[in-house]
C-alpha cells in the first residue's frame, strides 16, 4: 500500500524527469515542424496507438483509432496561384495548423485539422477527395 506523501513524492519525482524532457521534445518539435501549434506538439509526443485513440474520439462517429498519419502543416500544402478549387464550409486556416488523418477500426477514415488552441475541424478522407482538396495518409 503506498502512503498519500509517498505518492506525492512520486508524482515530483515525475515531474522533474518529465518536465525538461517535454521542453527539450516541443522545443525538438517546433523546429522541425516550424510552427507554433502546442496541440499538435503534444500530439507528436504521444505513441502511434494513443495518437491513434486521441485523434478516433475527435473524430467521434464511433471511430476507435486504428492508425494515425500524420500529414504535416498548412505551411507545407502547394498554394498554386489563382487556385480555383472548392473549398470546404470551415473557418480560415492559420499557418500554424497541422493536419492528422485516422484510420478508424469501422475502415471509415478522417482527416483533422489540429488547431493551435486545441480545437479542430474534422471531414471525412472521402470528402477531402472528393473535392480535391488533397488526399488522406499521404504526406503534403
Amino acid at each position: 500500500m503506498i502512503k498519500l506523501g509517498t505518492v506525492s513524492r512520486l508524482r515530483e519525482d515525475a515531474l522533474r524527469i518529465v518536465f525538461p524532457l517535454a521542453i527539450i521534445m516541443s522545443t525538438t518539435i517546433t523546429w522541425a515542424g516550424d510552427v507554433n501549434n502546442p496541440a499538435n506538439d503534444s500530439l507528436l509526443a504521444m505513441s502511434a496507438q494513443r495518437q491513434a485513440d486521441i485523434l478516433g474520439k475527435i473524430a467521434g462517429e464511433g471511430c476507435k483509432g486504428k492508425t494515425a498519419f500524420y500529414q504535416g502543416t498548412m505551411k507545407d500544402i502547394p498554394q498554386p496561384k489563382g487556385d480555383r478549387r472548392p473549398q470546404l464550409p470551415v473557418p480560415p486556416a492559420n499557418e500554424n495548423d497541422t493536419f492528422w488523418n485516422v484510420m478508424c477500426k469501422n475502415g471509415r477514415s478522417y482527416s483533422i485539422e489540429v488547431h493551435p488552441d486545441g480545437s479542430n475541424n474534422v471531414v471525412e478522407c472521402g470528402t477531402v477527395k472528393m473535392f480535391h482538396l488533397g488526399e488522406c495518409f499521404k504526406k503534403f
